[in-house]
């Protein structure tokens, strides 16, 4: 069974949640925060959060932060 992660990118810098959840978990992870503060969310509005897998490192699903 795959595991995926959550990851944000700006210009300038680059973090990750460090979850090994299922890919429904970090969508719904995203949908919940994304446009508030917490976590990582406010120190990247602008930027993109997206879902990557941790086996293949393939970005699978990709939004701006809010």
């Amino acid at each position: 069974m795959k595991t995926y992660d959550v990851h944000f990118n700006d210009a300038n810098d680059s973090n990750n949640k460090g979850f090994k959840e299922s890919f429904e978990y970090c969508k719904d992870y995203i949908e919940s925060y994304n446009g508030t503060d917490e976590s990582y969310f406010a120190d990247y509005k602008g930027g993109i959060v997206s879902i990557v897998c941790n086996e293949t490192e393939e970005e699978v699903y990709s939004e701006e932060v809010k």
